[in-house]
């Protein structure tokens, strides 16, 4: 039974971050921990919290003052001992209580890389679902990527090609995903369901400045990694997701939260 390490950057988490310990905590799977650390400048809140699940032996958490999210997430796995890393936002939740024992089946076959698409709610409804699909150059080549966190990575990985890169501060995931997805030895299996649930509106999507900011960072990256017209590709990505948002339904009985 490999260890699981889910590794969440928190900022201002007290009154939400319930979600995904509980979640955490329900999993059929013992051999896990869970890693929390807060980028808040005050330690009011993150203290809050640590009062509150002092008691969960299987949460380690820790205080990064002013730290970015990635600079955070890059801390957390530093400090976990996991075969097997996954992120999480402090909101997001597991869509049933049995994906650790999946995982775990999956990479006891030899694979390093497990992934699935994100349902995504708003005030309880569904408003969203990212198929992440199978990895294809295609889809790579225009920053299409797995859903990050429906994804469970080796640390191997990690360890072969490194960590977030911290100048990037909003879409630093995609520069990790194409020098993921360029090593060699990656052998992945990816299930066509939902593996989270996550709260619409993330860093990326708050507004419309980081929409913005997104976009430019990503079309850095496609540079970066000698993707010729990344404007354009940046373009046929946004209407793949309009495309997914009008076309994909979720029926209300296929939900089940476990």
């Amino acid at each position: 039974m490999q260890k699981i390490s889910t590794i969440c950057s928190s900022y201002r988490s007290y009154g939400k971050i319930d979600i995904l310990i509980n979640s955490f905590d329900k999993q059929k799977y013992n051999n896990k921990e869970l890693i929390v650390v807060d980028g808040s400048s005050e330690k009011e809140d993150f203290n809050i919290i640590t009062k509150k699940f002092y008691n969960k032996k299987f949460i380690k958490f820790f205080h990064f003052p002013n730290g970015t999210i990635y600079e955070c997430l890059n801390k957390g796995i530093s400090e976990s001992d996991g075969t097997i890393i996954n992120i999480m936002g402090d909101d997001d939740f597991f869509f049933n209580t049995e994906t650790f024992n999946e995982v775990n089946n999956e990479f006891n076959k030899g694979i390093n890389l497990f992934y699935g698409d994100t349902i995504f709610k708003k005030d309880e409804k569904i408003v969203r679902y990212y198929k992440s699909f199978e990895i294809k150059k295609g889809f790579i080549k225009l920053a299409f990527i797995p859903s990050h966190t429906s994804s469970f990575i080796s640390r191997n990985l990690y360890d072969k090609i490194g960590v977030y890169n911290t100048s990037y501060k909003i879409a630093s995931d995609l520069d990790f995903y194409f020098r993921l997805l360029k090593e060699k030895n990656l052998r992945h299996v990816y299930k066509s369901k939902p593996i989270t649930i996550m709260t619409d509106g993330g860093k990326s999507n708050k507004s419309l400045n980081n929409v913005y900011k997104s976009n430019i960072e990503a079309i850095t990256i496609m540079k970066k990694n000698n993707l010729k017209f990344p404007l354009l590709r940046v373009i046929i990505k946004l209407l793949i997701k309009v495309y997914l948002l009008i076309n994909f339904k979720i029926k209300k009985n296929f939900i089940d939260y476990g």
